[in-house]
């Protein structure tokens, strides 16, 4: 095992998170997973930013300054898309710019970038490309999306028919723009890569790290994956953060079984089971300083319209407020 280069005063400058994550006994395991090497010098290191997710309007906008987020990573939808003209963009980075925060990432999930029909393929493909110069005029590096679905096939087919699109036509238009995409890992049809196998059978047709993970470890509490392990083995990869939890109700599920209902939820960070002192210490330790945005999915602190009206109904911001004092425990200061 390598010995970090790591001084009391660069500890101090991570919050502590190690620490306080062994203090409260939750952190133990983390430290018996091998390190990676030597620690970035003090000046280089990188934290994450920690953002929400929402779709747009000005008042999401300045509620998330108010709430002490950095910045917030916005849906791509019909108000918000790569038809907008440059006099709409210029007002939403100005927007963003009189609140002090920062645009960090959009996330265009609807396009099936593997859909069996060649002419929808090529139609989803062109739209994502549309979606990476959207993301690029917004100042963005990191775009988000799906990995895509074609029924009925394996993981080793859908894997190359992804590498394929990604190197063939993603890449150099990341390349160009100097932007990164990545797919998150929730399960549904349309995005097959939501299991460490499927992301090693991806990242090992695809090397070029400008494709990497959206990485939310909810979604992998659900399935009884250790989020922690996954994390750490991809931390290379993982190129964007969802914050989630994930509550599992026992007495539920030794009724209804993983297949019933009803016994599992996703919740705020530290509402839920997830171990966020030690998550976020192999984030610190592999150096990443993307979004981290809180996708908040939890009903208990949410109520009708949400998300679907400009400004969020005060039980969701409660929800906000209370995620962002949560997770700001285990991250430094304000670093924009």
């Amino acid at each position: 095992m390598v010995e970090h280069k790591f001084g009391r005063r660069d500890f101090l400058k991570v919050g502590s998170a190690s620490a306080l994550g062994a203090s409260m006994g939750l952190a133990g395991e983390a430290a018996s997973v091998q390190e990676p090497g030597v620690m970035p010098d003090a000046h280089e290191k990188k934290f994450p930013q920690l953002a929400l997710i929402t779709n747009y309007s000005p008042q999401k906008l300045a509620f998330a300054a108010s709430a002490h987020y950095q910045g917030v990573v916005i849906k791509v939808d019909r108000s918000f898309n790569p038809r907008l003209s440059d006099s709409q963009i210029d007002q939403i980075l100005s927007t963003a710019r009189q609140h002090s925060i920062r645009i960090i990432s959009i996330e265009c999930m609807d396009p099936n970038h593997i859909v069996r029909d060649s002419g929808e393929r090529q139609k989803a493909n062109e739209e994502f490309i549309h979606c990476l110069e959207f993301g690029h005029r917004l100042g963005c590096k990191f775009v988000g999306t799906f990995s895509g679905g074609m029924d009925g096939a394996s993981i080793d087919d859908q894997a190359k028919a992804l590498a394929d699109v990604v190197n063939e036509k993603y890449l150099p238009v990341c390349e160009k723009l100097d932007i990164t995409m990545g797919w998150e890992n929730y399960p549904c049809p349309t995005n097959f890569a939501t299991v460490p196998a499927a992301w090693e059978r991806v990242f090992s047709l695809v090397p070029n790290r400008r494709l990497g993970l959206e990485f939310d470890p909810s979604h992998l509490v659900r399935q009884y994956i250790n989020p922690y392990e996954a994390a750490w083995n991809f931390r290379d990869r993982i190129l964007g953060v969802h914050a989630k939890d994930t509550e599992i109700t026992e007495p539920i599920l030794q009724k209804v079984g993983i297949h019933g209902q009803g016994w599992w939820r996703y919740r705020i960070p530290g509402q839920g089971l997830i171990d966020w002192p030690r998550f976020i210490t192999v984030l610190l330790h592999a150096g990443f300083g993307g979004g981290m945005a809180v996708e908040h999915e939890d009903p208990f602190w949410d109520e009708p319209p949400s998300n679907d009206a400009p400004e969020f109904p005060q039980a969701r911001k409660d929800g906000f407020i209370l995620a962002e004092r949560f997770l700001r425990m285990y991250l430094p200061g304000r670093a924009d």
